[in-house]
């Protein structure tokens, strides 16, 4: 398999973007501000990848965020043609509008983040990905989404540690996978978010993290 080639077949793909397809639009009416999360889209499609190798669960989750959203892509491209309506595709969520809308109109013109949709559609970025790289990218996501809300008042060892929930001769290791597992509990896009305590372990990651290094 080339690096050009998707993981699933080309009916299978298709298959998924139907259901994805049927999935958006039974969900959601045009041209309202109601929009789909890209966790409420995964759980109800169900997608699983079957690879040769054993990956972590971050790279896992990676692969499947990868998937969903090309597929998105590809309606998107698709609904543009047949005036079904533009899907403006967010970071984390999706939106259905109106070819005529004036909101369309703007993002369509905008390409809906033409960078975005160009690292989507090239399945060479999909490969690329290793857990070092998914992990950076990671850090500077949640940096930029937390930039200057974070207290800039310093926490103690004591309390960054009570924050992730570690005990205190924790490796480095232990702190990603803690920060990781209260990021994705806490960030708030999911029903158990916390704004709050998502920049507060931001903050004491931050911080174990330079004492680690």
């Amino acid at each position: 398999m080339t690096l050009s080639q998707p993981p699933l077949t080309k009916p299978v793909l298709q298959l998924l973007q139907n259901q994805l397809s049927s999935l958006i639009l039974s969900a959601i009416p045009v041209a309202t501000d109601q929009s789909l999360t890209e966790q409420y889209l995964l759980s109800r499609l169900g997608l699983k990848l079957t690879m040769d190798t054993e990956l972590n669960p971050d790279l896992q989750r990676y692969q499947q965020h990868f998937v969903l959203y090309h597929l998105l892509y590809r309606l998107q491209t698709e609904w543009l043609i047949t005036g079904e309506g533009f899907l403006s595709i967010g970071l984390a969520k999706v939106t259905l509008l109106t070819t005529d809308s004036p909101a369309s109109h703007e993002l369509a013109e905008q390409n809906d983040n033409s960078s975005r949709r160009e690292y989507y559609t090239n399945w060479q970025n999909f490969y690329a990905m290793s857990e070092q790289l998914l992990d950076d990218y990671l850090q500077q996501f949640w940096q930029r989404y937390s930039k200057g809300e974070v207290n800039t008042a310093l926490l103690s060892a004591e309390q960054a540690q009570q924050c992730l929930q570690l005990n205190p001769c924790f490796t480095l290791t232990e702190l990603k996978k803690a920060y990781r597992r209260q990021a994705l509990l806490l960030h708030p896009d999911r029903a158990s978010g916390d704004a709050k305590k998502f920049r507060q372990i931001q903050q004491a990651y931050q911080q174990l993290l330079k004492a680690c290094r």
